[in-house]
């Protein structure tokens, strides 16, 4: 690929911000998908360290949602929705925490950096040429 000026950079980003809100946009669908794929998928099992969710079924599974925002993206549960979740991750006084959204994090890690070089390379070549 082709490198190109700091200017040529910002012109053509000026010039087509449609094109790299799109290309975040997908981005983030594509990096939240991860991170939810990982939490989601497989329980946290009793004496482990790690793990996806706590459970195997029931609202704490159910209830992850991912939303896109302009270019803003989040992934989580709705605390209003299944209340204990916070007590779950984070545990109590008589329960160990079980921070599975801090799991999904470092795990989906890897392949979120690849899916945010694609999208890099993505704008660059769509304001290269």
């Amino acid at each position: 690929m082709r490198k190109i000026t700091v200017e040529q950079l910002e012109r053509a980003v000026n010039g087509a911000p449609a094109v790299i809100k799109k290309e975040a946009q997908d981005f983030l669908q594509r990096g939240l998908s991860e991170y939810k794929k990982v939490a989601v998928r497989s329980p946290w099992r009793i004496g482990e360290s790690g793990g996806g969710i706590p459970v195997d079924t029931g609202n704490l599974r159910r209830d992850h949602y991912t939303r896109i925002n302009g270019l803003e993206g989040r992934f989580g549960v709705d605390p209003n929705r299944v209340r204990y979740a916070s007590f779950v991750h984070e545990g109590t006084r008589r329960m160990q925490a079980r921070p599975w959204l801090d799991y999904a994090k470092i795990k989906a890690d890897y392949v979120i950096r690849k899916h945010y070089n694609k999208f890099l390379d993505n704008i660059l070549k769509t304001i290269a040429t």
